[in-house]
Formats: C-alpha cells, structure tokens, sequence
C-alpha cells in the first residue's frame, strides 16, 4: 500500500493539549511571607506602644509629684508580648505631702491592660501594706489574701475604678481594727455631670469586725463585736479637684460647691435585723447638715443591741428597741416588716417629719 494511503487510513490524533501552566515558586510562599510581614508590623506596634506607655507613665507621675503625691518603684518592668501590656514594680510607696507626711508602701503590684483597651487596667497587689506618718512614726498595716484595682480613664483623667479584696485586715500596734470577709468599692463619674464633680459611690462590706466598729479597743473581757454587713449606693456632687488636703478644708470646698449626698441605697444588717436609708444630705454655710433621710429599721430588737456591741451606737438607745417597733410608719424592706422614720434637717434643726426634736450643731 502506498505509504500516502497508509497515512490517511491513520487514526486521527485530535489535537494538541497545551501542557498546564506552572505558577512561580513565590506563590507558595506568599501567603507565609504576608505572616512574617503582619508579625514584623505587630511586634513593631507592639514596641512602640510599650515605650509610649512608659513615657505616660513617667509623665504621669511627674504630674502627680505636683499634686502633692510622690510614687516611686524599685524595679519597674513592661512586658506581657505579644496581646497584653503587663507593669511589674517591687515594692511600690507613694509619699503623700501635706500638713502632715503619710508614707504608703506595698510589696509588690502587678497591672495588666489589654493591648487592643490599654485605658482599661487591671492590678493586683501583694501584701502587706504599711501606711506611716511620718512626724509620729504611727504605722498602719493592711494585709489580704487578694487585693484587686481596676481603673479607666482618658489622659489624666480617671473615669472608673474600683477596688476588691478578701480577708482584708487592717491593724495598729498589734490591734485589728478592722477585719472583713470581703469588701469592694466602686467609683465613676457620674454620667452627664463630669464636669460638675459628680461622682457615683458603691461599697460593700461582708462580715465586719474589729475595733474601728468597737468605737477603740474593746475593754478587759469584752465579747467581739458580732459580724456587721453594710452597703451603700449613692452620688456626690460638687467633688472638688483630688489633692492632699486635710478634712475639714475638704468638706469646705466640697459644700462651698454646693455639694450634696444622694442616697439611693444604704444598709447595715447584723443579728438578724437590718437598718436602711435613702435620701439627700448636704452642709448648710454655717456647716450644719440640711436635707432628709428616711431610716427605717427591721427588727430593731435585734439590731440595736449588736451596733451598740460593735460602737455604731450608744448603749442607750437599745432600749429603744421596743419604741421604734411601735412608733414608725409601717413599710417594707425587702418583704420585711419594717417602721420608717423621715428625718428633716433645716436650718440647725432636726425634726422627725413634722415633729420637731431639737437644734443641731456644725458637722466640724
């Protein structure tokens, strides 16, 4: 057969398939060099950041030294790469200057803000903690198994804190003066009224004891005072600006300010019965209390006698008992049977709603 036809009788072989296209070898490695590039610029950001937090940390201290409030660490340290900011200090102390010296010292503190929220601060404190005077050499002691701050804010400001401990005690030459199961206070700027000082106050203390409830140190043979509870939930306004400055002249500006207490929620339980409040105190200019509060008081018989064991009261008014039962107006706390007593005070006077009950003199 001619080799022409043997060609054409052939199988056809269709035609040709393009061999695949190969992708560079950088492609591979792309998505893993975008890794190492995002890490580089994190762990640069990270850096940057940790120095400038030192730098407003100095800074803030030079501000506080100005205000009258010396702080000092013995070995400061910032770590916590690569999600956290982590403050370490051995043995932190803050100087207090004013018309007397106090000294505060801690063992060791150790502060935590997340690094996508560094205003928010976490710190925990390790004890014990001493607080001295220094024209006496008086010296407090605080000790705790945990003692928890926190704190947010923006620039100098300091818009929320609070503060949380367990079996905190608090001693003088050997002394407890006080002990608690546990205790947490809660601070804010009241929201809208910054600018006018108002702050919001939150405290509460579980199963107190110690000689700061004792009125002094309790007498030869005396029981310990029974275990006190107490909360309380108000706002102040009119705070002046935070500075070393004695009581009086701080109760001054603050009522020069138009200060005033509102209390929405206060309570001391103890013995099985309880006394609440609410209301709105302030100072009068000749520094007087004006405002009302309305007490009203849960089985009184077995309130009174236990305040008066822990120096919340005279003695005398336990006898009492029995007549603030009977002469209140009937309400309830908390589904309890309880007697309200409205107390006015105006003009250097207190009177119980209508029925005047004496004069009144300065707070200080």
């Amino acid at each position: 057969m001619p080799p022409e036809f043997r060609h054409a009788d052939a199988p056809d072989a269709g035609p040709e398939t393009p061999a695949p296209r190969r992708r560079p070898a950088w492609w591979v490695a792309l998505p893993a060099l975008a890794l190492v590039a995002a890490g580089l610029a994190w762990t640069g950001a990270w850096y940057y950041a940790a120095g400038r937090a030192e730098r407003e940390i100095d800074n803030w201290i030079v501000a506080e030294g100005a205000r009258g409030r010396d702080w000092s660490c013995g070995n400061r340290t910032i770590g916590g790469y690569p999600f956290r900011f982590e403050l370490s200090c051995d043995g932190p102390s803050v100087v207090l200057q004013g018309p007397t010296q106090w000294t505060w010292k801690a063992a060791r503190v150790h502060a935590v803000a997340q690094v996508w929220n560094p205003r928010h601060i976490i710190a925990e404190f390790t004890g014990p903690a001493t607080l001295s005077e220094a024209a006496t050499g008086r010296t407090i002691t605080a000790g705790w198994t945990l003692l928890q701050v926190s704190g947010a804010g923006t620039g100098q400001r300091l818009e929320r804190f609070s503060l949380a401990a367990n079996d905190y005690t608090l001693a003088e030459g050997g002394a407890t003066i006080l002990s608690a199961r546990h205790l947490e206070l809660h601070l804010r700027q009241h929201p809208g009224e910054a600018a006018n000082g108002a702050l919001d106050i939150a405290m509460e203390v579980d199963d107190a004891t110690g000689m700061a409830l004792m009125g002094g140190a309790p007498a030869a043979g005396a029981q310990p005072a029974a275990p006190v509870d107490a909360l309380l939930q108000a706002t102040i306004t009119g705070v002046p600006e935070l500075a070393i400055l004695p009581v009086e002249a701080r109760l001054l500006k603050w009522q020069a300010n138009g200060g005033r207490v509102k209390i929405d929620q206060a309570r001391i339980s103890a013995g099985g019965g309880m006394m609440a409040a609410m209301g709105e105190l302030g100072l009068d200019p000749q520094r007087r209390l004006d405002g009302m509060v309305t007490v009203s008081v849960v089985e009184a018989g077995k309130l009174l006698p236990v305040l008066a064991s822990a120096g919340l009261m005279p003695d005398f008014l336990t006898a009492l008992a029995p007549v603030l039962g009977a002469a209140g107006m009937p309400t309830q706390v908390d589904g309890a049977n309880a007697s309200a007593f409205p107390f006015v005070f105006r003009n250097g006077r207190v009177a119980l709603g209508i029925l005047p009950l004496g004069k009144i003199g300065p707070v200080f």
